[in-house]
């Protein structure tokens, strides 16, 4: 066959090949083009994880194109969130849900909306905030009360927006851009709104409190037996958040909140018995009380009152997690 080169078809093929490589963009898919699940790597994800962040599903301070356990939590909160089956895997169904909600018309501005005043336009401002989970409501109304002026402080606050509880030109457009993925919080924020983070709170005590009694074991980590740390780290696991083993490292986890800020199901700190160092770990369950595994006369674990003489001077701090 007169012409017939194989090793020409071969240098096209890998000449095509290397221009594929060496621009990716070529051959990535749109995101929805492509299911992803837990542990997979692809770049799509990064772009899945941008959304979560911003929907405030997940809190991640750089995204990846690696699917680990954060993003399959937020995706299982996002597929609750709306009503789908919570099985981590981003398929057509939770795209579409994802799309309707970056798709949403705009909002548009054609006056102040702050406190008092009503209107459809009130309505459709709940409901942008309902979704960033910043408005916990069942029903989104067109009056715009203490709990709308509320949410909209805290997206001012989370996006660096002047603080003052009223959605004008600036607010309206930040959370366009928000819900569109294209503006980044200023401000840490762990999870969703009030409401679903006390559920989640209440999840947490009530999966510790299984284990009272059982026994405290020095570098314990299953309920054969707990030392402090152990137990955190077991407990919040069971709920899907993962945090680290000791309690010097689980001082660093999640955000800093004072004892007048902790909410039921907070990791708290203490100093050491002889140290002013973070040293012993437990989880706030409401009414000034906290669950842990003692080393103590309990020797075990056991529910304690934060005012208690030993503990009351030893707090240092409570740490928000979800």
């Amino acid at each position: 066959m007169q012409g017939f080169n194989p090793w020409k078809k071969r240098i096209v093929t890998l000449t095509l090949t290397g221009t594929l490589l060496a621009n990716p963009i070529l051959v990535q898919a749109k995101l929805g083009d492509q299911v992803l699940k837990y542990k997979m790597e692809h770049e799509d994800v990064k772009v899945l994880q941008e959304h979560l962040v911003n929907l405030n599903f997940l809190d991640l301070e750089e995204t990846t194109s690696y699917y680990g356990e954060q993003t399959l939590n937020a995706v299982k909160e996002f597929q609750r969130f709306n009503g789908l089956n919570p099985d981590g895997i981003f398929g057509p169904e939770t795209y579409e849900a994802l799309k309707r909600i970056i798709e949403l018309e705009p909002l548009v501005y054609n006056r102040l909306l702050k406190e008092g005043v009503e209107g459809e336009d009130v309505k459709a401002l709940q409901e942008r905030l309902k979704i960033l989970g910043l408005l916990d409501i069942d029903e989104c109304t067109t009056y715009f009360g203490s709990q709308t002026r509320q949410a909209v402080i805290d997206f001012q606050s989370l996006y660096g927006i002047k603080v003052d509880g009223i959605a004008g030109q600036e607010t309206i457009e930040a959370i366009n851009e928000a819900i569109k993925g294209n503006r980044r919080k200023v401000a840490p924020k762990a999870s969703r709104g009030s409401s679903r983070n006390t559920s989640l709170g209440e999840k947490i005590v009530a999966t510790a409190k299984k284990y009272i009694g059982t026994p405290y074991v020095y570098g314990g980590a299953s309920p054969k037996g707990f030392d402090c740390s152990g137990f955190t780290q077991y407990v919040y696991k069971q709920c899907g958040i993962n945090i680290s083993r000791s309690s010097s490292t689980q001082a660093n986890d999640g955000v800093k909140v004072g004892r007048d800020e902790l909410q039921v199901g907070d990791l708290i700190i203490f100093t050491g018995t002889r140290s002013s160092t973070p040293g012993h770990t437990g989880i706030y369950i409401g009414n000034g009380k906290f669950i842990h595994s003692s080393s103590g006369k309990a020797r075990g674990v056991t529910i304690t009152d934060l005012d208690s003489s030993y503990y009351k001077k030893r707090f240092l701090y409570g740490r928000r997690l979800f």
